[in-house]
C-alpha cells in the first residue's frame, strides 16, 4: 500500500511488480488516493478520491482492506502507516511490514507514525541497511531486511562524446535542492557557454522559484524544465548528456542515481543515504561537497577523455548482475507466507 500511483521511486518500484497470483500467495496493490482517473485493474484498489489527505480516501481504503482481509500488509510512506495501524487495531492478526525508503523523516508526523508502525510490525524492510540505521537507530539494523532498489537492468545509452551536458530527474521538491544544482551549473556555464542542463520531473511546489532563479542567473537559454517523463523519454534525453546531477539533502537508495549510472551518466551527487556506499568519489562519480569543487572536477574530467571513458565504464559496471527489486521483494513475501504457515501448523 502506498499513498497514490504517481511519479517517484516508491511508485516506480511498486509498478515494477505485477499483481496477481504467485506460488503460495496473491499480491494486491492498494492506493489511498487517486491522483488520476481510476482505471479498473485486477488486484488493484483505488478509492476514486483525489487529495491524499482526504479523510474519506483513508476511510474507503480501510474499509476495502477490512473486507479483503490480507494476511500481510506492506506499508510504504507515512500515510500508509495511518491505514495500517487502523487495520491492525481492528484485525490484530494482520501482519504489518514497514518498508523504509528514505534515511530521514519527512516531518514530525512521519517520525511518530513510522516508529509506531515499526514497533507493531512483524517485519521491517528498507531500500538499504543505512536507511534503517539512520531512520530507526543502530539497534534496528539487524532486524531489518534490505531489499534491492534496482528495479530493472538498463542498457547504456550514453556514447563516448565529452560535452558539458547535464541532466537530472525526480520531483521538484525542496528536499532535492535543485536550486543548489542550478547554482553549480551556473559556475560550469561561466566556463563553458555551450553547457546545457535538462531538469525532468513533476512540480512539487518548486518550479516557479527555480525558473525565477534560472532567469536571475541569465541561464534561460541553457536550462530546460521538461516536466514529467516516462523511462523511455528519460533515456532519450540522457543519451545526449554526460553528467547526472543530484544535490539532495537526504535520500535512501536513490533510484534516480542508480538508473543514471546504468545509462552511462557520470553522477555528480551529494553522498547522502546509501549513495556514498556505491558512488566512489573519483572512480565512478563525483561527490558534491561544494559547487566550486564539483565544477573543478567536471572541468578536469571534460579535459581528459580517457578519464571520462574510464569513469563511464565504472558507473555501468557498478550495477551489472546486481539483484533486482522484483525478485528480492517477492522472495521476502514468500518468506512471510512460509513463516505464517509454519506458525499456524
Amino acid at each position: 500500500m502506498i499513498p497514490y500511483d504517481g511519479i517517484g521511486g516508491v511508485e516506480t518500484a511498486a509498478a515494477s511488480i505485477a499483481t496477481g497470483p504467485y506460488p503460495g500467495f496473491g499480491f494486491h496493490k492498494a492506493y489511498i488516493a487517486s491522483k488520476r482517473p481510476v482505471t479498473p485493474r485486477p488486484y488493484v484498489y483505488e478509492p476514486g478520491i483525489g487529495p491524499e489527505n482526504n479523510p474519506l480516501a483513508f476511510a474507503r481504503t480501510i474499509r476495502h482492506l477490512l473486507r479483503l482481509r490480507p494476511a500481510a500488509l506492506i506499508l510504504s510512506l507515512w500515510r500508509s502507516c495511518i491505514v495500517g495501524l487502523v487495520v491492525k487495531t481492528l484485525r490484530p492478526r494482520t501482519r504489518l511490514v514497514v518498508f523504509l525508503h528514505n534515511s530521514v523523516d519527512s516531518n514530525w508526523v512521519d517520525a511518530v507514525l513510522t516508529r509506531l508502525a515499526a514497533r507493531l510490525a512483524d517485519a521491517v524492510w528498507a531500500d538499504s541497511a543505512s536507511t534503517a540505521t539512520r531512520r530507526l537507530g543502530p539497534a534496528w539494523a539487524s532486524r531489518t531486511r534490505p531489499i534491492s532498489f534496482l528495479t530493472a537492468h538498463l542498457d547504456r545509452v550514453v556514447g563516448d562524446r565529452a560535452a558539458p551536458r547535464f541532466i537530472t530527474w525526480g520531483r521538484l521538491h525542496s528536499r532535492k535542492r535543485i536550486d543548489l544544482a542550478i547554482a553549480f551549473f551556473a559556475l560550469v556555464h561561466a566556463r563553458h557557454p555551450d553547457a546545457r542542463f535538462d531538469i525532468i520531473g513533476p512540480d512539487r511546489g518548486e518550479r516557479t522559484m527555480l525558473e525565477s532563479r534560472v532567469a536571475a542567473l541569465g541561464l534561460t537559454d541553457a536550462v530546460r524544465f521538461l516536466g514529467p517523463a516516462d523511462a523511455d523519454e528519460i533515456a532519450q534525453h540522457a543519451a545526449t548528456a554526460t553528467f547526472f546531477v543530484q544535490t539532495s539533502r537526504a535520500e535512501g537508495m536513490s533510484m534516480a542515481v542508480v538508473e543514471a549510472m546504468q545509462l552511462g551518466l557520470v553522477p555528480v551527487v551529494t553522498p547522502v543515504g546509501e549513495i556514498g556506499s556505491y558512488v566512489d568519489d573519483g572512480r565512478n562519480g563525483i561527490w558534491f561537497e561544494t559547487a566550486e569543487d564539483a565544477r573543478d572536477q567536471v572541468d578536469r574530467i571534460l579535459a581528459d577523455p580517457a578519464e571520462l571513458a574510464a569513469m563511464r565504464a565504472a558507473t555501468v559496471e557498478t550495477w551489472r548482475d546486481r539483484p533486482i527489486y522484483r525478485d528480492e521483494f517477492l522472495s521476502a513475501c514468500a518468506e512471510l507466507v512460509k513463516r505464517r504457515t509454519t506458525r499456524t501448523a
